[in-house]
């Protein structure tokens, strides 16, 4: 018998459950656990062995402060998947630490518990809590680690664990990986040379999109904007019949130090090549070998080179495809992150 079989696993969610977390639990249960399900502003349901945390997409306070609460024998392992983006590295660790830690205790004071055992946002906090949440992040995890409830932390960048590490905080790499249901080889034609999918969600990106996408019609190529601006999102089969549809996906960042890899792990499956802006060592894939990556003002000439390059596009798509289908998979990353926080690790 496996070591996750029949253990009983939680697995948190905000507002509703997203195509992510329900993967996520859908793998929990595929390992042999017992899944529940449960909201994050609601009371922690008995009995669990686990309580597994991607994102996090909300407030962590309910949580947290349920969990300080319960006795130790009682008290669920906590692990923690962060897929978040942290703060400018430059910012000094003195001022991380001090912010993060203001910003984190704002979050708690903001909710309160009803004697239904439901947490709600205290309105007059609302404004407060919509800022400075790279800074909650951090907060979140000292407060959770001092509080003795943060059994694991990992992270999806070998990069940021690097980073959280000079500021004291232990963390496990684990990809988020590609889950089966994100790729299939429909032979379609590729007739969509370039494709941005998902949010803009900052200036800087909101600019450099402007930029490439300009360069791009100068050279004669559109790329298309699955934006929820020009085109809605798109999900499941019809984003998958997309992807087999896109020669190049392009990745730009938010902010420089950030990791935006999932895009990695949504295209690779579909054969779909991936062009980025240059980024931190945040996983193992190589440019040249599982991607392309060019400076912004060259973006728009090395994606027309590779749209016109059938061989070469198709060898580094093949390769992406190799590696998260073989290597980095969510089911392997689950199953690391489970098995430690049933060892009983302990975020240093």
């Amino acid at each position: 018998m496996s070591r996750l079989e029949s253990k009983r696993v939680g697995v948190v969610y905000w507002k509703q459950e997203t195509d992510l977390l329900s993967l996520i639990s859908g793998t929990v249960r595929d390992l042999g656990c017992e899944v529940t399900n449960f909201p994050a502003d609601s009371r922690v349901p008995q009995g669990l062995d686990v309580v597994l945390v991607c994102g996090p997409f909300g407030s962590l306070a309910p949580l947290g402060s349920q969990l300080s609460r319960m006795p130790q024998h009682e008290r669920p392992a906590l692990a923690l998947w962060m897929t978040e983006q942290f703060s400018n590295p430059a910012l000094p660790a003195w001022a991380q630490h001090v912010a993060g830690a203001a910003r984190s205790r704002l979050e708690r004071l903001a909710y309160r518990e009803t004697d239904t055992g439901v947490w709600q946002l205290n309105p007059r906090f609302q404004p407060l809590t919509r800022r400075a949440h790279r800074l909650r992040y951090f907060g979140d995890l000292e407060w959770l680690r001092a509080a003795g409830v943060l059994t694991v932390l990992a992270v999806g960048s070998r990069w940021i664990a690097q980073y959280l590490k000079a500021r004291g905080i232990d963390a496990m790499v684990a990809f988020i990986g590609a889950h089966p249901s994100w790729g299939a080889d429909l032979k379609l034609e590729r007739d969509v040379p370039v494709l941005w999918l998902g949010k803009v969600a900052s200036s800087r990106r909101r600019r450099v999109l402007q930029a490439v996408r300009a360069d791009l019609r100068q050279r004669g190529l559109d790329m298309l904007m699955v934006d929820g601006e020009e085109h809605p999102y798109v999900f499941g089969d019809e984003r998958t019949r997309l992807l087999n549809r896109t020669q190049v996906v392009l990745n730009i960042l938010r902010e420089p130090w950030d990791n935006h890899s999932l895009r990695y792990f949504l295209a690779a499956p579909n054969r779909a090549m991936i062009v980025t802006e240059p980024t931190y060592p945040h996983t193992p894939f190589e440019p040249g070998v599982h991607l392309v990556s060019a400076p912004v003002e060259q973006l728009a000439d090395t994606i027309v080179h590779y749209v016109q390059q059938d061989a070469e596009r198709s060898r580094i798509a093949e390769r992406a495809y190799e590696l998260v289908t073989s290597e980095l998979t969510m089911r392997r990353s689950v199953n690391d992150i489970l098995t430690q926080a049933l060892a009983g690790r302990q975020v240093l």
